[in-house]
């Protein structure tokens, strides 16, 4: 069977073709938002005086007042409220600065009285507390690097010994300064601290 020829047909464009007219115009861009004005800072406002206050604006002010006043006083001193001692009392002295319980820091010579309820406070969720170290002395040094504190009271002399002691002085002090406190001083801390009778520190509750 014959293979039929192929015909190449020249078809010229009309005479009114444009090209360009096939070729779609690009989008046009998004337009921009104008960029916001600046705003100007506030103009920080003058009190008004006492004065020209309303009845209202008086208590506003005055109760603002006290807000600010609460909000910058001293967070409350912690109190020791003594109570005799009793059977299950735990009393620890400490032989070394810096121990840190029941919000206080404990220094050498102090003595620190504990009721169950306050040993309770001292365990964690495990039921561990430092002060099942008080007589383990090796416990107490891998923990710190050295002994805090052992059971029992202050076993070295009261205070009113310190002013038996003989001070010997290797720094320059300037004229009129004491070397040593007085026996009274040393007299009226002691009876505090026998009144304390090594009680917690306690914040007041307001």
């Amino acid at each position: 069977m014959p293979r039929a020829k192929r015909v190449m047909v020249n078809v010229d464009p009309p005479a009114d073709f444009d090209p360009a007219a096939t070729i779609p115009d690009p989008p046009a861009p998004a337009p921009v938002p104008p960029a916001p004005s600046p705003v100007p800072p506030p103009v920080p406002q003058r009190p008004v005086p006492e004065e020209l206050l309303s009845a209202d604006q008086k208590r506003i002010r005055d109760l603002e007042d006290q807000l600010a006043r609460e909000r910058g006083r001293k967070d409350p001193e912690p109190q020791f409220n003594p109570t005799p001692a009793a059977d299950g009392d735990i009393v620890l002295h400490f032989l070394a600065d810096g121990l840190t319980a029941f919000g206080k820091v404990w220094y050498r010579g102090e003595v620190m009285r504990l009721t169950p309820a306050d040993y309770l406070e001292t365990c964690d969720r495990h039921g561990r507390s430092w002060v099942d170290l008080r007589g383990d002395d090796f416990a107490q040094v891998e923990r710190w690097g050295h002994v805090k504190f052992r059971e029992g009271p202050w076993p070295g002399k009261p205070l009113t010994e310190v002013a038996k002691a003989s001070f010997d002085v290797n720094v320059p002090f300037q004229r009129g300064e004491r070397l040593k406190p007085s026996e009274e001083e040393l007299a009226r801390i002691e009876a505090a601290v026998a009144k304390r009778n090594g009680a917690i520190p306690r914040v007041p509750v307001s």
